[in-house]
């Protein structure tokens, strides 16, 4: 979903990693090279790297890029530590293209893509590199003809398009020669943390333990609707169910997003019609009646929204946002 409902949600960004590739010299410094996102200066020796392998040689410290650092690899008599530059989208890119990847892509092609995007749209060495769907293109380039696409456009249909400004400054970067102009103002999705570069853990500090005893709030964050389908007629049949996190990769069984605070989910069937629905205070939501497939659905909450980034036929939503997340899911469903 956009900032998309992780259903398979879609995410925000983080910055570029930039690797820094050293020149050599028996016992001489060398300067090294760029990186997306990042530059560094390394000394090091015959046989040594950036990344900290062994050689004979001096040592020397990276100098500070766009976005981020590296520094030198090791050798004999002194040592450096390994590092990648960690830039930004507007490091790379002018403002106008940083803010078209911001408010049109990165909820599916962040630094970690979901909902089976087929790569990242962050950084200038992202749309610069050759697309998967036609290698003689650019992904910048293939970019532009699927916002104009209106048999098969991106941002998918149903999301807001890209605006005829928005691909005219997209299209006169390509145009220009793919400048690496730089954002002054600090127009920048990429300062943004990947919301699914997190460490797992339970928001809440709160399980249920209570079993398969019937109760909406009843194992959050479990495949609700094949479990129900295995009960033997014992328990509702639901048309959608999922839970809601505050972050990523929660466990089984911790309770998650308490729905009172305002989050919904935002369900549009094939044939236009809406349904909502309220996560209760386990974050867990369901569904009994009819939903026209494919579907979507999108996570609203404090004005903003996370939308999926394809139609759906399996309302079993926590049977594909796991924990770790499967079947294109990054993780679980989370709050945009």
């Amino acid at each position: 979903m956009r900032n998309v409902l992780s259903i398979p949600l879609l995410v925000a960004l983080t910055g570029c990693v930039g690797q820094i590739v050293a020149a050599s010299g028996t016992g001489e410094t060398g300067t090294g090279g760029t990186g997306a996102g990042a530059t560094g200066t390394g000394g090091f020796g015959t046989g040594g790297s950036p990344t900290g392998g062994p050689g004979t040689g001096g040592s020397g410290t990276g100098g500070s890029g766009t976005g981020g650092s590296g520094t030198g690899g090791s050798g004999t008599g002194g040592s450096g530590t390994g590092g990648s530059g960690v830039g930004a989208v507007a490091g790379d890119l002018p403002c106008a293209v940083a803010a078209l990847l911001s408010s049109k892509c990165i909820s599916c092609h962040g630094s970690t893509p979901v909902g089976g995007a087929p790569m990242s749209l962050v950084t200038y060495a992202n749309l610069t590199a050759p697309a998967k769907s036609d290698p003689t293109k650019t992904n910048a380039v293939v970019s532009v003809a699927r916002m104009m696409n209106t048999t098969s456009p991106m941002p998918p249909a149903g999301l807001p398009a890209a605006t005829t400004t928005e691909i005219a400054a997209l299209q006169s970067w390509i145009s220009a020669g793919y400048p690496t102009t730089g954002c002054a103002t600090g127009v920048d999705a990429g300062t943004t943390p990947d919301p699914f570069s997190v460490p797992p853990t339970c928001t809440s500090n709160t399980t249920w333990t209570r079993g398969t005893s019937g109760s909406g709030s009843m194992e959050p964050g479990m495949a609700c609707i094949n479990c129900h389908a295995s009960s033997g007629g014992e328990a509702p049949t639901f048309t959608i169910a999922g839970t809601i996190y505050p972050t990523a990769h929660e466990p089984d069984l911790c309770n998650g997003a308490n729905g009172t605070d305002g989050a919904q989910v935002v369900i549009t069937g094939a044939n236009g019609a809406t349904t909502t629905l309220t996560p209760n205070g386990a974050g867990n939501f369901y569904y009994t009646g009819t939903v026209a497939k494919p579907f979507r659905a999108k996570v609203i909450y404090m004005g903003r929204e996370r939308d999926m980034a394809a139609t759906q036929t399996s309302g079993d939503c926590n049977s594909c946002h796991t924990q770790n997340g499967t079947m294109s899911a990054a993780g679980r469903i989370i709050l945009p």
